[in-house]
């Protein structure tokens, strides 16, 4: 089984790439043997990027690349497009909403996938061990806790309640930080939280009671939910590079695939995560491409559910080599 992502702080990124403005990246082809910055969220859906980096995915490739931890997804996106990073990591959904406002970036990875399972879905509705809600739909007029309002996880659970056959505008929806919804859910103060791994399995060792899996219920299982991307400007100038580039994140997710052991192994090292608990998170797919499709399915259901107020070209968001 597999399946699991230490912690959708890339849902955060919504702020952040929706909020950005500026330069639109650099222009000026680089040379490829030069130091490229790639900032990334310490989670286990970015574990390609560590394992091309541990594996010498990407000296092989010819290239040097640096691994800029992030502790704000926020910071990213202004600094793919003002040239300080080459690449970022994103949610699909923050990206969709930053496409969607005009700002020119380009996926050029995939990063993570949607279970095919919804018992290996990395998310998770809880609501308390002795909650009489035992379905999303229920949770009209309820109050739900998110890690960030427009995030992922925020999109999701409002499409788990529609899926269910529920009104997403009815449920009050706060943003809070993952750490704190236990303690929120115990207190009474929100009757549900969605959440990622390790909260999953942080809340159900609790006491906590599933009632959904958001990620499987809203968008396309098997395919895309966070992926890499680069500014318009840089891919157009340096097309070699982002080639090579995300051909040595399709073989760090071909070994992430293979070897979770290794994915524990890297957020260990990158994450600083308890290798008690790196061992029992779940991790997600790690899927070669990044699926248009699924980027379409996501923009359809933000769409839907007024996340997104017009549509998008994901046609053109896709990097393709020339």
């Amino acid at each position: 089984m597999r399946g699991i992502r230490l912690a959708a702080l890339v849902g955060l990124a919504a702020l952040a790439l929706a909020g950005c403005s500026g330069p639109a990246g650099s222009d000026v082809k680089a040379d490829p043997a030069g130091p490229i910055k790639v900032g990334v969220i310490p989670v286990a859906d970015f574990a390609p990027v560590y394992l091309a980096l541990d594996e010498g995915y990407f000296k092989e490739a010819g290239l040097d690349v640096e691994v800029q931890v992030m502790q704000n997804a926020a910071s990213i996106a202004p600094a793919v497009l003002n040239g300080q990073l080459q690449f970022g990591t994103s949610a699909v959904t923050p990206f969709l909403a930053a496409a969607q406002k005009g700002l020119p970036l380009r996926a050029v990875a995939n990063a993570a996938d949607v279970a095919l399972e919804p018992e290996e879905d990395v998310s998770a509705l809880v609501v308390p061990e002795d909650s009489p809600i035992t379905s999303p739909a229920q949770l009209e007029g309820k109050t739900v806790a998110v890690n960030a309002l427009s995030s992922i996880v925020h999109v999701a659970a409002a499409k788990a309640v529609k899926e269910d056959g529920g009104d997403p505008a009815k449920v009050t929806f706060v943003a809070m930080p993952f750490p704190d919804m236990m303690t929120a859910l115990a207190q009474g103060r929100v009757d549900a939280a969605s959440v990622v791994e390790p909260f999953v399995g942080i809340s159900t060792g609790a006491g906590a009671t599933v009632i959904a899996h958001p990620y499987t219920a809203s968008f396309q299982a098997g395919k895309t939910f966070a992926l890499f991307f680069g500014s318009e400007a840089y891919a157009v100038a340096n097309p070699g590079i982002v080639d090579k580039f995300a051909q040595a994140l399709a073989k760090g997710s071909k070994t992430a695939s293979e070897h979770p052991e290794k994915v524990s192994a890297v957020l260990v090292k990158y994450g600083k995560v308890d290798p008690a608990v790196a061992d029992k998170i779940q991790q997600p797919g790690y899927g070669t491409l990044v699926d248009p499709v699924a980027l379409n399915a996501a923009a359809t259901v933000m769409q839907e559910l007024g996340f997104l107020p017009g549509p998008v070209d994901v046609a053109k968001l896709v990097w393709k080599k020339p």
